[in-house]
Parts: C-alpha cells; sequence; structure tokens
C-alpha cells in the first residue's frame, strides 16, 4: 500500500473527521472506476490502524463507519 506523508490540504478523513497534516493514503471510491483511472478519498494510517474494523459476510467487505460530515 502506497503511503503519502502529507494530508492534502482541502480533503477530510472519512475516519476520524479531520484534515490533520500527517501520513494518509488513498482508499478508492466504489462505482467511480473509468478503465485504470478511480476516484480515491485519503484516509489517516493510524485512523486506519485505530479503526474498529468490522466484516460484512454478504458483501465480502471489511469496513469501519465514518463521521458524519455536519453542514
Amino acid at each position: 500500500m502506497r503511503t503519502f506523508k502529507q494530508f492534502p490540504e482541502k480533503s477530510i478523513c472519512k475516519m476520524c473527521g479531520t484534515n490533520t497534516n500527517k501520513e494518509c493514503v488513498l482508499v478508492p471510491i466504489d462505482g467511480t472506476q473509468d478503465g485504470f483511472n478511480t476516484e480515491a478519498l485519503p484516509v489517516h494510517t493510524d485512523c486506519i490502524k485505530e479503526g474498529k474494523l468490522r466484516y460484512n459476510p454478504d458483501a465480502n467487505i471489511f469496513y469501519r463507519v465514518g463521521v458524519e460530515e455536519k453542514e
């Protein structure tokens, strides 16, 4: 997994709801693939490590519920 040392300034981590400038990874977004390209969200690597993951056997995916965005 490729990591990036800088978190994008105008993005928010969907796991913690902050944009703290620390190491992150890009997580592909389902349904956005166009050939070899896909949209992705930056997520802090420590949020992934600390996250309480769940597993959905029907969809065969691991997931973690993100924070709700405030309007």
